[in-house]
Order: structure tokens, then C-alpha cells, then sequence
């Protein structure tokens, strides 16, 4: 338990803990702020939105106040480099700075962690003359060793993450081969049962104070707990959401229910697979099971000839899919996972695998269940495979149910939560209540002298055809002035591929585009080529951290609307225009807010950096609604003349060479 005369303010304050212990802390009123509050919302067990602008320290703010609480908590983030940021990072040095003893430990999704029954497999099964894995398989084996070693020494550090192998890249084929996944697991059944990684750090998340989880695995384990089927979160008092702009999006696709036709053919090459390893077994009743789901997948695939790449699914479709194809499945799943022949072989091999067929099985008759208006059936086609949905519209009565309903208090904060300076959007899609804690802790970046707004007014609107050849023109007379050191957000891939296409051979620096390398090694190379500039979409618009001068410009294309041709954003738009709201001024514009000022924050990430937002819509200037995104950015200098971009390096480099020689002397 935290001591007692240990306070907030004692951590955070101007000569406090953090101060004496941190070179270089810098004391932010607003970090303090956003403390104070979650440590109110604690003690009154009330919900709470707080928008903590870039800069702010969000991380200390949430942080302390949940360690001095000394309640069971839950932080989750928004991606898994966070997590291990606050984990590795974070916690230390409040340990080092509070000598508070923090109990924390982190948790991730089970395809992160080796599984030891598949690794004893591939060892055995490997052939020698795999010589292209060989060097991978040896570290690995020195890795693993040395892991054991740890955690004999460490009980409660070690747990076999691929996070702590740097030399093995996340989509591995062998990774994929060796880690834990829930439909292969043998569980008690299992040779390793008591040596278990995911077991043991399951046992140690149980007795940790603080538990450091991803929005992911959150929702993941909230369906879990929701059908009653156990829980990976073991329960908790308190739940604070980092980046919880994206929760939304996220519980979305956990409080549903996906199925693609490779996880169906998947599970038939498994399955085949095992038994033509068995003996003296009659597996005809499988292979029939076998044809079945395969003329039920080629039906399923052949209704979908000739139909858009993505799209609703109305009743009478689904009917016609339920009644046939589907119907097909479900009769080829159950003469596989209820075949007497292979159901009496008990703790096998085989058994994860029948278990499976009927868990897939159950998935889609729940994909094609009747719901309310308050749910969509959706489909997405790819090259090789088809994808069936059933989404919830509005996640807000899940989220009292499942969450509020169940903790003490919901914290959820972002640099991106308010609109037009109020959380009504947030609290509403969120389904959070009235008396919710709201607090917008402003940054303490000075953005009047660190940046300056530039909307040209002569550009025709978006969906002029002529839009994408003149914004690629006024993008070459911007990236002159600024000398690259830019990043340019597109809205869509169309714009990005036209705009590169006019100016790849008119820009006199190195350009990087989205697709040519993975997303890690364009931003690498991106900072390390000072006046290179990274042509980006949709991925880019958050958790880009490029501070100092390489990125000093930043363009945006168009206003980031979400488009309404995506399945659930339509039927959202539908569903609030049917309960007589604006679903344009409700929905869409606060939607977008948000993603511009998710955008404008990979601009200012340090008060010494400095740049130019560039916003080439015009529509910001002369719609109705325009005025509501110029009022939710900070208080920016507006600039319509090109000269005025010079001009301000020009200051800001005088300025930035005055403070330098202040320093020295």
C-alpha cells in the first residue's frame, strides 16, 4: 500500500519527488490539474473525460493518483508500444522518484506469448534441412534458455514476449507457429501446464495492484466475461483509458461477431492434417463434413460474385445466405465436431481442434441471429477470402452494462476527446452519464509562437475534379518554403497516389510513401532525413512521434470526414436521422474534429519544435460548419498568404538561436 503521507502534490509539484529525482522535469499545471481530478473521481467513484492536451504529461497525471489509490486497476492503451512505454519506462522512474514499491505488471493479447506444447512440437517435427530457420531457431533456443534462467531469478518479469525479442518482426511465420492461441490450447490437459507462461503471468496479473493492458485485449476479455465463459483481466476496481479517442472503433469490433471463410478452411487443413496422422480410425463421417463445408464455402463466395468490395446485408439476404450456404456449413461443422468416431478420443491432439469446428460453428448461427435495429450485417470481400459481421451501431448500453455497471470508476483521457469545447460527442457514443466527471487540461505548449494555421482560399472544394491536380501545385509551393521537413495526410488512397504521381518528380527532396515500406522503417527514415516528406493516409493520423525539425510541416488534404460508403458509418448516419437528430452535425463533424486534432498533434510534440499546419480544404473558411473545427484547435495564428510561411522560420529561427545563446551564456 502506498504510504500516506506520499500526495499527489508532494509527486508532481513544482520542488516534488519527480523534481528532485528526474533532471529535466518540468513542473505542468495542467498535469497536476488532471491528478487532482482523477483522485476526486476515485474517492466519489465517478466516471470522468478529461482531454489532456499534447504535452501535458498525461501519463504522470492518470499515474499517480491510481498508485496513491491503492485500488486494483486496469490502465488500458490505446497500442502495445504504450504499454510497454509505461511499463518499462513510466513505472520505473515513479518507483525510483516515490519509493512507492509499484506493484504492476503487463498484459497482452495470448498470440504474444511462446507456447511451450507448441514449441516442444516444432522442435521435434522441424526437418534439418530447414536451414533457413536454423539461425532464427538457435537464438530462439538461447533466448528461451535464458528466459527460464530469468525467471527463476525474477518470478515476475519474465513470461516469454516476443516483445523481448528485437530481432524477430511481428508477423513471423515462425512466431506464428510457436505462440499461444486459444484454439489450440490443451489447458489442464496439457504436458506443461505448470511451467506455463500465459498461466503464470495470468497468476501474477491476480495478485498485481496495477495491470497494464491494450484497448485490444480489453474488449476482448469484456465479451469473455460477458458470455460467461472466464476472464484473462482477473477483476479490478478502477479502469483508466489511455488513447481512449479510440474505443469507440475498437469495442465495436469486440462486442460483435466476425467470420472469414479462411478461418473455416483453416480449421479443415488442421483438422486433416491430424487425423492423416491417426491409425485404425474411420474418419468418413469427417470427410463427408469435409465436402459439406466446402460446397457451402463455394456457394457462400459464388452469392457474393459482382458485389461491391464491402457492404450492408439486408434481411432478405441474410435469409437467403442463412437458408442455404450457411445451412451448408453448419451441417458440414456438426458431422466433423459430433462425429462418435472421433469424439470418444479424449485428450488428444484432435480435441482443440473439434472443439473449435463447434465454437465456428456457433459463430455463425449467432452472425445470422435476428437483432434489433441497433445492430448491422455487413460483409468485405478480399482476394481469398469473405468476411461476414454482425456490429453493434451504438456501443453505449454494452458499455453501462459490461463496464460501469461492473467497476468503481471509468477514467478515459486522450489529447483528443473534446469538440467545439465540450464532450457532449464523447460522453454520448460512450453512453457515459450526465454527472461524468469533464475537465479539459489545456497543453502547455504556447501554439500562438510554436505554429501557425495556413489555409489557402483559392483551392476549388473536394469534390471539385479538379481538386487533387491544384492542391498537389499549392503542396510543391508549400514544401518549398518549409524545405520538405513535412508529413502530408491524405483522406484517401486516390488522393495520395494522384498527388504523388504530379509531384515525385517535382519535389527536390527525398519522398517516402505509405506502402512502400512498413510504417516503422518510413518513420525512421523520415526523421533521419531532415528535409525528406512522407506521403501518408488514414494509419498515420496517430501514434506518430517525429519531434524536432524533421517534421515542421504538416499537411492535411481535406477535412477527415469518415466515409459514408463504410457499412457502419452508414447505417449510424441512417439510425440517427431515423430518432429525428442530425446525424451530420451529431455524429460526422465531431467525428472529424477529432481526427484533425489527432493530426495536428503529430505536429508539436516538444516545446522547442515549431511548423506549419496546412489545411487545403476550403471548406473550413466558408461552410457553416467550418467555424466548429477552427474553434476546437488551440489557439492558433491564421495565415492565407504562401510569403507568411518564410516569415515565420524566419522568427522562429531568430527566436530558437536568441534562447540558444541565452543557454550558453
Amino acid at each position: 500500500m502506498p504510504n500516506t503521507h506520499t500526495t499527489i502534490k508532494s509527486i508532481l509539484e513544482t520542488d516534488g519527488m519527480l523534481a528532485r529525482s528526474l533532471q529535466g522535469f518540468e513542473f505542468r499545471s495542467s498535469q497536476l490539474q488532471m491528478a487532482l481530478l482523477i483522485q476526486d473521481s476515485i474517492r466519489q467513484k465517478t466516471p470522468t473525460l478529461i482531454e489532456a492536451g499534447t504535452g501535458t504529461g498525461k501519463t504522470f497525471g492518470y499515474l499517480v493518483p491510481v498508485i496513491l489509490s491503492g485500488k486494483k486497476s486496469v490502465i488500458s492503451t490505446g497500442t502495445k508500444n504504450l504499454q510497454e512505454q509505461i511499463y518499462f519506462k513510466d513505472i520505473p522512474l515513479l518507483n525510483k522518484a516515490t519509493h512507492l514499491n509499484i506493484d504492476a505488471v503487463m498484459m497482452k493479447g495470448r498470440e504474444n506469448y511462446l507456447c511451450l506444447h507448441k514449441h516442444k512440437q516444432y522442435i521435434s517435427q522441424s526437418s534439418s534441412s530447414e536451414t533457413s530457420q536454423e539461425e532464427k531457431i538457435k537464438k530462439l533456443e538461447e533466448w528461451l534458455e535464458e528466459t527460464k534462467r530469468e525467471k527463476k531469478k525474477h518470478e515476475e518479469k519474465k513470461f516469454a514476449d516476443l516483445g523481448e525479442i528485437p530481432w524477430l518482426s511481428d508477423d513471423d511465420a515462425l512466431w506464428n507457429t510457436l505462440s499461444s492461441s486459444s484454439d489450440q490450447c490443451l489447458g489442464s490437459e496439457c504436458a506443461f501446464s505448470n511451467e506455463c507462461f500465459l498461466g503464470k503471468l495470468r497468476s501474477r496479473a491476480a495478485r498485481a495492484r496495477i495491470i497494464i493492458v491494450n484497448h485490444h485485449l480489453f474488449f476482448a476479455d469484456m465479451k469473455l466475461k460477458k458470455g460467461g465463459f472466464g476472464e484473462i483481466i482477473p477483476r479490478f476496481q478502477v479502469a483508466v483509458f489511455d488513447e481512449a479517442h479510440t474505443i469507440e472503433e475498437i469495442a465495436t469490433t469486440y462486442l460483435g461477431e466476425s467470420l472469414t471463410t479462411r478461418q473455416i478452411t483453416d480449421l479443415t487443413a488442421d483438422l486433416k492434417n491430424e487425423i492423416g496422422m491417426m491409425k485404425d480410425v474411420d474418419t468418413s463421417g469427417m470427410e463427408k463434413g469435409f465436402s459439406a463445408i466446402q460446397d457451402g464455402i463455394e456457394l457462400l463466395k459464388k452469392e457474393f460474385e459482382g458485389y461491391d468490395t464491402k457492404g450492408r446485408l439486408d434481411q432478405e439476404t441474410l435469409s437467403d445466405l442463412s437458408q442455404g450456404p450457411a445451412r451448408e456449413i453448419n451441417r458440414g461443422l456438426k458431422l466433423v465436431y459430433k462425429d462418435t468416431n472421433l469424439t470418444r478420443l479424449k485428450d488428444t491432439p484432435l480435441q482443440p481442434l473439434l472443439d473449435r469446428a463447434g465454437e465456428i460453428d456457433a459463430l455463425l448461427e449467432e452472425i445470422f441471429k435476428q437483432r434489433g435495429s441497433n445492430w448491422l450485417n455487413w460483409y468485405e470481400k478480399r482476394k481469398r477470402s469473405l468476411t461476414l459481421h454482425s456490429s453493434p451501431l451504438d456501443i453505449s448500453e454494452s458499455m453501462n452494462e459490461l463496464l460501469y455497471d461492473k467497476v468503481q470508476t471509468a477514467i478515459f483521457t486522450s489529447a483528443t476527446l473534446a469538440t467545439n469545447g465540450t464532450f457532449d460527442y464523447t460522453r454520448s457514443r460512450l453512453g457515459l452519464p450526465d454527472e461524468t466527471f469533464q475537465e479539459i487540461c489545456n497543453s502547455h505548449f504556447d501554439f500562438e509562437t510554436q505554429t501557425m494555421l495556413y489555409i489557402p482560399k483559392h483551392l476549388p472544394v473536394p469534390n471539385s475534379p479538379d481538386f487533387v491536380t491544384q492542391a498537389a501545385e499549392e503542396i510543391l509551393e508549400i514544401l518549398k518554403r518549409t524545405e520538405g521537413r513535412a508529413l502530408i495526410l491524405f483522406t484517401s488512397y486516390y488522393n495520395l497516389n494522384v498527388a504523388y504521381q504530379i509531384l515525385k518528380d517535382k519535389i527536390p527532396f527525398t519522398i517516402y510513401r505509405q506502402g512502400h515500406a512498413p510504417r516503422s522503417v518510413l518513420l525512421d527514415a523520415f526523421r533521419q532525413d531532415i528535409h525528406s516528406v512522407l506521403f501518408a493516409t488514414g494509419s498515420f493520423w496517430q501514434g506518430v512521434d517525429v519531434p524536432g525539425e524533421a517534421l515542421s510541416c504538416l499537411i492535411i488534404d481535406k477535412l477527415p470526414f469518415d466515409s459514408p460508403g463504410e457499412p457502419i458509418v452508414a447505417a449510424r448516419i441512417d439510425a440517427i436521422r431515423s430518432q429525428g437528430h442530425n446525424p451530420f452535425m451529431e455524429y460526422q463533424v465531431p467525428s472529424a474534429i477529432i481526427s484533425l486534432k489527432q493530426g495536428l498533434g503529430r505536429l508539436i510534440r516538444k516545446r522547442s519544435d515549431r511548423g506549419i499546419l496546412s489545411i487545403l480544404d476550403v471548406r473550413i473558411m466558408k461552410s457553416r460548419y467550418g467555424k466548429f473545427f477552427l474553434e476546437s484547435l488551440p489557439n492558433i495564428p491564421l495565415s492565407h498568404d504562401l510569403s507568411d510561411i518564410e516569415r515565420f522560420f524566419d522568427e522562429t529561427d531568430s527566436t530558437a538561436q536568441l534562447l540558444d545563446h541565452s543557454k550558453k551564456n
